[in-house]
C-alpha cells in the first residue's frame, strides 16, 4: 500500500515539470505513466521529472521511468530526471540506470 503519493504538473510553454512526492510503487506507477503520456501528448518537448520529494521507488517505478525516457526520445522530446543523492538515487545506481537515464542532482 502506498502512502502520501502526489504528482503535480506545471507547464511553461513546451516544457512540463512533473513533481513526484511520496512512494512510487506498483499502486502508483500507473499514475506516473499516465502523467508522462499526457504531458507528451499535449506537446511537451521538454519533460522534467522532479523526484526530490520521492521517498521510495520500487522496480515498477524504475521501469516506468526507463520506458518514459524511451517514449520521449521516440517523440523527439527531451526528458531529464532530477534525483538528488539518497535512497531513490541509490536504486538507479544499483541497477545501472544512472548511466542510461539523464539524471541531475538538482
Amino acid at each position: 500500500m502506498s502512502h502520501g503519493f502526489t504528482l503535480t504538473r506545471r507547464d511553461n510553454g513546451r516544457r512540463t515539470v512533473l513533481a513526484v512526492a511520496g512512494e512510487v510503487d506498483l499502486a502508483t506507477t500507473p499514475k506516473l505513466r499516465s502523467a508522462v503520456q499526457a504531458a507528451l501528448d499535449s506537446g511537451a518537448r521538454e519533460l522534467r521529472l522532479d523526484l526530490c520529494d520521492t521517498t521510495f521507488m520500487d522496480s515498477t517505478g524504475l521501469h516506468a521511468l526507463f520506458d518514459s525516457h524511451a517514449l520521449a526520445e521516440h517523440l523527439d522530446a527531451r526528458m531529464e530526471i532530477v534525483c538528488p543523492p539518497g535512497p531513490v538515487r541509490r536504486l538507479f545506481e544499483i541497477v545501472g540506470y544512472n548511466e542510461r537515464l539523464p539524471l541531475r542532482d538538482e
